[in-house]
């Protein structure tokens, strides 16, 4: 009898193989596509958002809805006039309706913030008739993304094109006119729900538009950010949130950041107050105005070298090592954001040594940064202030461990002025230890972006 031969032959490992690198390509062709699809559609759907809110203006416009300064719409001279869009829940019912006509960003439902500019114009034409025209122009922005309002492009003609995906400071500046809190400067009727609003020189705001006396240009500190939080929100938005005064952030919040071939690690809003002090002669500015640290250690590394303080923290090669190395794996959205900061730091016992002052994108703490008071052997220490987040814990030499990170000692900037090789640590406790400058402690810079 004849054998039938099985139907039952499997793949081999080189056709499965080929199978897998086959569905790879296309997926690297299928993905970028997708991707501009959804962030095409996301385009489109922010410019219909826009123009809503320009249509919705045009709307109360035309009907006289909205007056200024009891002279309607259709009454007022020629200029430029505002109406302000601000969908944060506090700003509702200060606004006019408009602000319910148009929704939120398409990335994620973001509030969004700006206005619609309603240029009235009188022009002479050849038959001698002066006619009055009215164009109107949209700012809108969700924080990260946005329209830039632009003389040449009334809101009618907007297209995904003239959406931005980015925003820089002075993009933001020319969107966002209101304040982040919500909280504007003009009042509403309760009675008759009318609004008042306030002549303001370069601009004549229609009501619901509210700026503060200086006009757009000079109305820099009230920049309205979109944030939501310090571990979510990117570093030019952080940045931008801690120069204008206005954010949601806490100290003690944290957040991841990738340092590359040093992994990924956590920093924390270390401080966010500038008392007086700050502002004196001599006085270290680590600790003033938005301080921001490693919550872990990054690295370990030596003080120095060579086994001497001489010179203190500036003639340090860890100096040169954060500054250098650890700041350039930093990402670069990040090292944009960081500002220089004057630091003075504690000297050794070498003889006609005083204080020492440098300039610095990264730094380690000092005694009295950590620890109320700070430390005896450091002579820097009535030159700084405890930051926020060691004083909110009650962190002292003798209530420590607060200070305590993973469990390791971490380099501190002062050196000893009982010795002329020490510099002064944070223990695995918590507490002040001191070590010989060669030696490996691990290193937890701060920096500051306000």
């Amino acid at each position: 009898m004849r054998k039938i031969k099985s139907c039952n032959k499997g793949f081999t490992l080189v056709e499965l193989l080929a199978v897998i690198v086959i569905m790879g390509i296309l997926m690297m062709i299928a993905i970028p596509s997708i991707s501009r699809i959804i962030e095409g559609s996301r385009k489109d759907t922010f410019v219909d958002i826009a123009k809503s809110y320009a249509n919705a203006a045009m709307t109360q416009w035309t009907a006289d809805g909205l007056t200024c300064e009891g002279t309607v719409s259709s009454a007022v001279d020629d200029g430029d006039y505002y109406i302000l869009i601000n969908t944060k829940e506090a700003a509702k019912d200060r606004l006019p309706v408009l602000v319910d006509q148009g929704g939120k960003s398409s990335w994620g439902n973001r509030d969004v913030s700006g206005y619609v500019r309603v240029h009235v114009e009188t022009v002479t034409e050849a038959t001698g008739e002066a006619k009055r025209t009215t164009k109107f122009y949209v700012g809108l922005t969700d924080g990260t993304h946005g329209i830039i309002d632009d003389d040449t492009l009334t809101s009618d003609k907007l297209q995904k094109g003239n959406v931005k995906m980015t925003l820089s400071n002075a993009d933001l500046k020319k969107v966002q006119l209101s304040l982040a809190d919500g909280t504007l400067n003009c009042t509403k009727d309760t009675t008759t729900g009318a609004y008042a609003c306030i002549d303001v020189t370069p601009v004549r705001p229609i009501a619901g538009l509210c700026i503060e006396d200086g006009g757009v240009a000079d109305y820099v500190d009230h920049i309205d950010i979109n944030t939501v939080s310090f571990a979510d929100d990117d570093w030019e938005t952080i940045s931008a949130a801690a120069k204008s005064g206005n954010y949601p952030y806490q100290v003690g919040d944290t957040k991841e950041v990738d340092l590359g071939a040093l992994g990924k690690h956590t920093v924390r809003v270390a401080n966010t107050s500038t008392p007086s002090e700050c502002s004196q002669a001599n006085f270290s500015q680590t600790a003033c105005g938005f301080v921001i640290e490693f919550a872990d250690i990054i690295t370990t590394h030596n003080m120095n070298s060579t086994n001497t303080n001489v010179g203190g923290w500036p003639a340090t090669s860890m100096r040169a090592y954060l500054n250098n190395e650890v700041y350039n794996s930093l990402p670069s959205e990040l090292r944009s954001a960081i500002i220089n900061t004057n630091v003075i730091s504690g000297h050794g016992s070498t003889a006609g040594e005083v204080n020492f002052t440098s300039t610095d994108k990264l730094y380690l703490l000092s005694t009295a940064e950590v620890w109320a008071q700070g430390h005896t052997y450091d002579t820097s220490k009535d030159n700084t202030r405890q930051l926020d987040y060691y004083a909110n814990l009650g962190v002292t030499i003798s209530n420590s461990s607060g200070a305590i990170k993973q469990y390791y000692q971490w380099w501190l900037r002062a050196a000893s002025s009982a010795a002329t090789s020490i510099f002064c640590y944070v223990s695995s406790y918590g507490g002040c230890g001191y070590n010989t400058a060669f030696n490996t402690d691990g290193a937890a810079p701060a920096f500051r972006i306000a």
